[in-house]
């Protein structure tokens, strides 16, 4: 009987301590994963972007060329603008390029930009869930994220309509056994924050990994320069983790084709004391009506235009406040 308790005590002792221990999901060893509104390396550590988003889909061999620059100006990481008709190995090329100049790469679609189809959708997810895809995924956890979808949902699509479409994508992705961390972008064309308030902690508690980073791009629905810390901190209240994708800056007084005014150096301010992290739009290369948004001239690829300068250089900007993940 003394022998029984004795032992009964052991257990008992051994068991308070193991509740005292953070104990991570089965994602944590591995890869990223996300832990309450922070999102985490292999490590355990919080990583918070500080990044750009690179347009390989259109200009692929000038993207890869210019990561070594977007590294050296201290992006923490970049979003590979890709596409569905893109290889595999040549993705495994550019996530291994990134990795080597300590970079994560954030890899989405672009393919359904501005659709509201749910077979659209899954159809992205279906290009993730290729046995060739799939295997340079399941082959970076540590270094790779998956959005997606850039923007899929236009201004139009109900907030429910947006949940059970990606509860769809999410099991294709998930049903296929890749453990990283997904991306979701807002609908509205990605400014929308409001299905990721009403339906983020559904669609977390869909996802059997649990494990899903939201995302929200500001530009004219986010002229207001009071919603972005609050807005951002709602996200936060409800346990969600989330960045801000993409986003831009007040061009021509609101004079461009995007209509937006939107405050970036309140995005850098409220990102940084928020914890939470930002890709800005976008390197270069885009067309005439959108060159505004180049962050270095299209002529060369690395010499930062004045809203690349604000990026980097800026309050809050990438130069200051990037940190490489610990996994490097």
């Amino acid at each position: 009987m003394l022998k029984k308790t004795a032992l009964l005590g052991v257990v008992m002792t051994l068991l308070l301590s193991l509740s005292l221990v953070h104990i991570p999901s089965a994602s944590a060893a591995t890869g990223f994963y996300v832990s309450g509104n922070n999102l985490k390396d292999a490590n355990g550590n919080n990583f918070v972007m500080r990044g750009i988003n690179m347009p390989h889909a259109w200009y692929d061999t000038q993207s890869y060329n210019a990561l070594t620059t977007a590294s050296s100006y201290g992006a923490n990481t970049v979003r590979i603008v890709w596409s569905t008709s893109g290889t595999a190995a040549r993705l495994q090329q550019i996530i291994d390029r990134a990795k080597a100049l300590k970079m994560v790469s954030v890899v989405e679609l672009h393919d359904v930009t501005g659709s509201d189809s749910a077979a659209a959708l899954n159809n992205m997810a279906n290009y993730f869930a290729r046995n060739d895809v799939k295997a340079v995924l399941q082959n970076n956890t540590k270094y790779a994220l998956v959005n997606i979808a850039n923007e899929w949902g236009s201004a139009s699509l109900s907030d429910t309509a947006w949940r059970d479409a990606y509860k769809t994508a999410i099991t294709t992705i998930r049903n296929a056994g890749i453990t990283n961390t997904i991306v979701i972008d807002g609908s509205g064309w990605g400014q929308y924050v409001s299905p990721i308030k009403n339906y983020g902690a559904a669609l977390l508690s869909h996802d059997p990994q649990h494990n899903l980073l939201f995302s929200v791009h500001m530009y004219g629905a986010w002229n207001n320069s009071s919603t972005i810390g609050t807005e951002l901190q709602n996200v936060k209240n409800l346990g969600l983790a989330i960045i801000v994708g993409e986003f831009g800056y007040n061009y021509n007084n609101g004079n461009n084709n995007l209509g937006t005014t939107v405050n970036a150096q309140e995005i850098m301010n409220q990102c940084q004391a928020k914890g939470i992290g930002y890709l800005a739009w976008s390197w270069t290369g885009n067309d005439s009506a959108n060159a505004w948004l180049d962050l270095v001239s299209s002529s060369n690829w690395t010499t930062l235009t004045s809203w690349g300068n604000l990026v980097f250089n800026g309050t809050n900007g990438i130069a200051s406040t990037s940190v490489r993940a610990s996994v490097f």
